[in-house]
Formats: structure tokens, sequence, C-alpha cells
């Protein structure tokens, strides 16, 4: 039988000393900032959607998955093992959220809905990752902009799906040479979303552009990433070369003209940024928040908002909503992710190296 797994990377010259750290933090921000101004409706927050991108942000996420997820399979002793990282990683903390929000939220509804049809629906469809099933609760946060309990969770379903996706990869990988395999993929990825678009833009129906945001639509974002990875010793070599157009192609938003070469010129940058660019410290040294960041940020939004305290100071607000979000995700990393990884996990041992912070 064909060896599929390996202990050791395919490629050897991946610097142990690395800026994805900050990248996710920076990224996971990001998106907070964005929905800060959309969530609240406040009209001083706005702004910061028009300088941070959530969508972009997401898709660099997904580039950033690409990369490492593909090299967490290769680096794993088997299928079990490797399967068994991923849900240590993000479940915990998932769940965390999930039930926190199906338990505490109700205290603010007018009616009583523990236990109640809408609350189940709510709990379970949330916990197995169809958040689209139920994504609020009947009465809680019903006379704000959004309704929606946690809107960032949709992407963690899509992570799921793209975990899934690896060993089904690495089998076609057998029958075919590794960058034809992963072209083509990259190629039905980006016709799928052309196919839905088209569909959108031609009958208006928003279910068009919601499948464009699930799999295969981002598979080739995050096949940039896995792509780098496979071949990032002659990437490596040449980066600059990559990249210098790939920042120009995005400056002038080329994606509007040339759809297809958006998400490899994004994952050019990115893994560039990561892995390319000089090192800027060990921002992983105190605990990874960026998952935190991520998957609270958009509740505790939602509180703050209710709360009315963004609409009547919201400067001041802001602060404590930012130095709540950080002391959430410091409190689910060190008591909720850390405590299920493994002591060979990256996120552990970076917090235990020698080395500046930031």
């Amino acid at each position: 039988m064909l060896q599929l797994f390996h202990r050791k990377d395919s490629v050897g010259d991946i610097p142990y000393k690395n800026n994805f750290d900050l990248l996710r933090l920076v990224l996971a921000f990001t998106v907070c900032l964005a929905h800060i101004g959309d969530v609240s409706g406040v009209h001083v927050f706005l702004p910061l959607g028009r300088f941070f991108y959530s969508g972009v942000a997401v898709d660099c996420f997904f580039v950033v998955s690409g990369f490492l997820i593909f090299r967490s399979y290769e680096r794993s002793s088997s299928l079990f093992s490797y399967l068994n990282k991923r849900v240590r990683r993000i479940y915990p903390a998932y769940l965390t959220v999930v039930v926190l929000c199906a338990f505490a939220l109700p205290l603010l509804a007018t009616a009583d809905l523990y236990f109640s049809r809408e609350w189940f629906r709510y709990l379970f469809a949330n916990l197995f990752f169809l958040n689209f099933l139920q994504p609020d609760l009947p009465g809680v946060f019903s006379r704000q902009v959004m309704q929606t309990i946690n809107a960032p969770l949709w992407t963690i379903k899509v992570e799921v799906m793209f975990y899934l996706s690896i060993p089904l990869i690495f089998l076609l990988f057998r029958y075919g040479k590794k960058w034809l395999v992963l072209c083509l993929l990259y190629a039905a990825s980006i016709g799928y979303s052309a196919l839905l678009l088209h569909l959108f833009h031609t009958n208006g129906l928003d279910i068009y552009l919601k499948l464009e945001k699930q799999l295969p639509g981002q598979l080739a974002f995050f096949l940039g990433g896995g792509g780098i990875y496979f071949y990032f010793s002659l990437f490596k070599r040449h980066w600059w070369k990559f990249l210098f157009p790939s920042l120009l192609f995005l400056a002038f938003q080329g994606e509007s003209f040339f759809p297809a070469l958006y998400p490899i010129t994004l994952a050019i940058t990115v893994i560039s940024f990561a892995l390319c660019l000089p090192y800027l410290g060990n921002w992983g040294k105190y605990g990874d928040l960026s998952y935190g960041v991520y998957i609270f940020h958009f509740p505790l939004v939602q509180l703050f908002t209710w709360s009315g305290y963004l609409h009547a100071t919201p400067w001041k607000t802001f602060s404590f909503l930012i130095l709540s979000i950080l002391l959430t995700a410091a409190c689910s990393y060190h008591l909720i992710e850390r405590p299920f990884l493994k002591k060979s996990s990256h996120y552990r041992q970076v917090a235990e190296q020698d080395g500046s912070g930031p």
C-alpha cells in the first residue's frame, strides 16, 4: 500500500520562526473592526468598514489554512492523528461559544426561550456547523441592525470541509501529477464561483451569493496556500518576483476584471509576509489569541450594542469592547483551547520558546 503519511515536510526549508501568528492576529482584528460599524450601526464606526475588509481577511485566513493544514496532514502519522489534531484545535472553543450564547443570551429575550423548539434548533444546528439553519434566537437582539448571534461561524464550517477534503486531494495525487491536480481543482473552484456569481447577477437571488461562499467556491484560496507549500523551495528563491506583480494586481483591484488570478495573487502576498519577509517577533509567546478574537468578537459587539453604551459614549465604550474581546480571547486560549492541545502542538511550543515578544 502506498504510504500516505510522512513525519517530515516534503519541503525542508520552511523557517521555524515566521510571522504566521502575527498575521492571524492582524486578520482576526481586521474582521472584528470591520464588523463593529456594521453590527452596531453607530455612525462614527461605519468608516471602519472602508479601511478594514472582512471579506479579504477571511480569504487570507483560507490561504493560511491551505499552507498549514496541508503541512499538518503530511506530518501526521495517520488519518486519525490528523483529524484528532484538527478537532482539538477548533472544536473546544467553538463548542464553548455556541453553548454560552445558547444559555446566556435568552436572558435578553422578551419571552422564555429555554428548551423551546427554536432554542434546540439554534443549539444543535450551530454545534454541527449548520449555522445557516438557525443563525439567531427569537427576541434576542431583535431591535438591532443585525439579529444574527455569531455571523463569522459560517467560515468554521468551510474550514472543516477543507480539513475533510485534504485526504481526498492526497488520493488524487496518487493518480496524477501534484501540480496538475492542484491546477484542475483550482480551475474548478474558480469556475464554480463564476457560475454562481453569474446566476446571482442574472436572477438577483441571494441564494446564489450564499452558495458561492461555500465549498468549492472558497477552495481556490485554500489551494493557493497549499500549492505554495508544496513548491515552497521554488517560491522562496523567487518570491520577490512573484510578490511585486501580485501587489500591483491587488492594488488595482484586478479581481474585478480577472478574478481567476485573485486567489493566487492573494496567496503569494500572504505567504510572502508570513515566511519571506523579516521575522517580526514571537507574537504567540503569551498564547494564540487570534481564534478567540475571531469567534467571540461578534456576540460581544452585539452585547455592547444592546447595552446602549456604544451609542451613548462610542469611543469610551469602544475601548472597553476591545479590552473585553482581548480578555475573552486570552481566557479562551488558556482555559479552553490550550488544555486540549498536545505538547507537540505549535501553539504550545511557541509560547515556551525563548525570544522577544511583540
